[in-house]
Parts: C-alpha cells; sequence; structure tokens
C-alpha cells in the first residue's frame, strides 16, 4: 500500500489494547485510535469516516455499555464496505457470533489473540488495498486479478456457510456481490460433494429501494430515537404515582414519597419487560424498529419492505 489505513481498536480491556496498538505500531501502523466504549467507537469511526478514511475495525464482542452486534450495524449503516475483525473468546458456531458474520464482519479472531493470525488478515487487507489503489496500472495483469477475485469469493462463500446452519442464495449473492451464476454453479458443486443440501425455498425481507436482503434491524426509543436503551422492571407507587426501576425502590421505600411499599397489588405493582430509554429516561413496553439495508443505506418499515424468495441450504459436511 503507498500509506497505512487508520486502525480503530475498541477494547474494554486496557491490557489487550496496549498489546494490540504496540504490534500495529510494530507492522509500521501509525494511526491508531482506541475506544473502550460503544459510543465513544460510533463516534470516532464517524470522524474517521467523515474524513474520507476507510478505517481498519478490531471490535471486541462485548463493550460495557453495547454489544458487538449493535456496533457493527451502527458503523455499517455509516460504511456498508466497513472491514470490521471481530474479536472474542465465544465459539464461532455460537448463534451469536453466526448472526454478526452474516450481517458482514470482514473476519473473526479468536481470543487469546495469536498476532500471527492478526499479521494475516491485516496483511489480506493491505493486499486488497493495494489492489485497488493500484488497479489503473494493473490492466494487463486483469485476467489474474479476477480469477485470484473469484479464489476469494469462493474462500469467502466456505467461510460464510461454515458459520451457518442454514442460509439462501439470496442472502449468499447480497453478501459476496457475485452474479447468480457464478454463486449458484458452486453451489452445484458442494452439493454433488455432499457438503450442504438444498432445502424448501425461504422468503426473506428485502429492501424496498435496491432489492437487497443484506438488511439489518435498527432499534430505537420512541420518544427521541435513541437507540441507547435497556431492558427492566418498572415499580408503579400506587400512593403517590412514582413509576421508577426497581433498583431505585431501596429497602423497598418509593424514591418519589419516601413511603415504604408492602404489599404487591395493593400498594404497587410490578411491569415486567419495559424497556427504559437512558438518554430520556421514557419507559415503554415496546420499542421502535427500522430496518436498514446494508447496501445501499436505505431505511424503511417493515410494511414497507419487499419480499424475495430463494432456495434455502443446510449445511452437512464443511
Amino acid at each position: 500500500m503507498s500509506s497505512k489505513e487508520d486502525v480503530l481498536i475498541v477494547e474494554d480491556s486496557p491490557a489487550i489494547g496496549i498489546l494490540l496498538k504496540h504490534y500495529l505500531e510494530k507492522l509500521g501502523y501509525t494511526q491508531i485510535h482506541t475506544c473502550d466504549t460503544g459510543s465513544a467507537a460510533i463516534s470516532t469511526f464517524t470522524d474517521l469516516v467523515s474524513q474520507n478514511k476507510q478505517p481498519i475495525v478490531l471490535l471486541d464482542f462485548m463493550l460495557p455499555d453495547m454489544d458487538a452486534r449493535s456496533i457493527l450495524t451502527q458503523m455499517l449503516e455509516i460504511q456498508p464496505n466497513a472491514r470490521v475483525i471481530l474479536e472474542t473468546a465465544t465459539e464461532k458456531d455460537d448463534e451469536g457470533i453466526k448472526e454478526l458474520i452474516r450481517l458482514g464482519v470482514y473476519q473473526y479472531i479468536e481470543k487469546p489473540i495469536r498476532f500471527e493470525n492478526l499479521k494475516n488478515i491485516i496483511e489480506t487487507i493491505e493486499q486488497e488495498q493495494s489492489f485497488f489503489e493500484n488497479e489503473s496500472k494493473q490492466i494487463e495483469n486483469l485476467k489474474q486479478a479476477q480469477n485470484n477475485a473469484q479464489e476469494k469469493m469462493v474462500d469467502h462463500l466456505d467461510f460464510i456457510l461454515k458459520s451457518s446452519n442454514q442460509i439462501t442464495l439470496n442472502k449468499l449473492i447480497s453478501i459476496l456481490g457475485f452474479s447468480n451464476d457464478i454463486v449458484i454453479a458452486y453451489l452445484e458443486k458442494l452439493q454433488k460433494d455432499g457438503k450442504i443440501i438444498q432445502m424448501d425455498s425461504k422468503k426473506e425481507i428485502a429492501c424496498n429501494q435496491c432489492d437487497s436482503v443484506k438488511t439489518s434491524q435498527v432499534f430505537y426509543c420512541p420518544n427521541c430515537k435513541s437507540s441507547n436503551f435497556k431492558l427492566g422492571k418498572l415499580i408503579e407507587h400506587y400512593d403517590c404515582g412514582n413509576i421508577s426501576e426497581d433498583i431505585a425502590y431501596q429497602d423497598d421505600m418509593c424514591p418519589n414519597c419516601n413511603k415504604e411499599i408492602k404489599a404487591l397489588g395493593v400498594d404497587y405493582r410490578v411491569m415486567q419487560n419495559h424497556y427504559v430509554c437512558n438518554n430520556c429516561q421514557n419507559f415503554f413496553p415496546e420499542i421502535a424498529t427500522d430496518y436498514i439495508c446494508l447496501k445501499c443505506e436505505n431505511k424503511f418499515k417493515l410494511d414497507e419492505a419487499r419480499w424475495k424468495t430463494s432456495p434455502n441450504y443446510k449445511v452437512i459436511n464443511m
């Protein structure tokens, strides 16, 4: 590459963050940004993208204020081709990890991190970036580059299939960006080899603008539109009408009138499974949701969505 990319380390462990930073510096990276919360990561990522940068992101699976799914979704909304490397001690066959891979995680790296594995991933990113930067100078090598791209497609497709129990043709095409014929031909080969089987077709939500099924739900507070909310349990004190989270009732004392609540159903009631917004402090039984297309960044509601049907494949021996 003509220059090293910016790197954003999103890690709440100071020790791991320092180790990663020092190792990346040895690889020649100088523009390294570190964040220990999801909100700080989104803010820093937004700033870098606004400067026409494409940072490489090392994302911890769980941060103090939000999980990797929420962070990944927001980053892909800002930059759909973001290269996010997920770092976690959770097994690759965990459903949460599989979902992140389907949503668009660039690569997965296990904790404790082996720096040789990280180096291989970084070198792959550098090779890809170098290819795009020098594309105009490599016309004579176009055929070889196309072959390499197809080989990478096969590797990426294998990686997706190994991380999925089932996945549809439409989803694969949306993730890979290759034509139907190339993907179908490879899937037919895998079927002949006994590695996958075709099941009944499956209907999926698709973007009402570009038809991509690479979509994700975005949840937010109905009042202030913030995604900074949590699931909580509320208590309503009948005597004074106060409604607060259960943790606010210390020693069974109402935080509003300082009276003791005694009998459930007489003095107070418990409101289970309510969402509490950390920004506006409002509470509500259901959260608002939209869908976002990770390809064209279009936002739409469920009743505005298109539906696409395609064969569904089950992995049996990858």
